[in-house]
């Protein structure tokens, strides 16, 4: 047995791994993957051009087919996560929000979101402050901020954090 590059691949095995750990990018892991396989490869005694052959192909074709499923669903999972810690902040609503219309924006951190009151026949007049009780895809749920009542838009800016909105 060929005991320096099984050596090798698992040394390289344990790079990717730790590049892959310190990175967030699902890109590393592939290489991991395809190192330990060449390993195996090597354990076997099969020739160094094999093992090298070995782990290109399973790195390709894991970076190919496999990365682009697996980040579409890390980067689905990490939206619906960054969305849902939008519950419970507050949001100004920079165009009428009345749900029997179907209308609605509300400007949260800098972004505009759709938005739909929690209870319909309630009609929120542009400049309301809001908290933000459920997120749906591209909307926003709201309900008016009770600790905010009566207080006119500009007003309400001076005192909040206009950036927030």
């Amino acid at each position: 047995m060929n005991t320096s590059w099984l050596v090798i691949w698992l040394i390289m095995l344990i790079i990717f791994v730790v590049i892959e750990i310190i990175t967030t990018g699902i890109t590393s892991v592939w290489m991991a993957v395809a190192s330990g396989v060449a390993a195996v490869c090597a354990a076997m005694n099969a020739p160094v051009w094999l093992q090298f052959v070995v782990f290109a192909g399973v790195s390709f074709i894991l970076f190919a087919f496999v990365r682009p499923r697996v980040k579409r669903s890390y980067d689905l999972k990490r939206r619906r996560n960054r969305e849902q810690s939008l519950v419970g902040e507050r949001g100004l609503v920079i165009s009428e929000v009345d749900n029997l219309k179907r209308i609605g924006l509300v400007r949260i951190r800098g972004r505009e979101w759709n938005a739909r009151c929690n209870e319909n026949g309630i009609v929120l007049p542009e400049g309301t402050v809001v908290r933000i009780i459920e997120v749906i895809e591209d909307m926003v749920i709201v309900r008016p901020d009770d600790s905010i009542v009566n207080m006119d838009v500009r007003d309400s800016e001076a005192r909040l954090d206009p950036e927030k909105f």
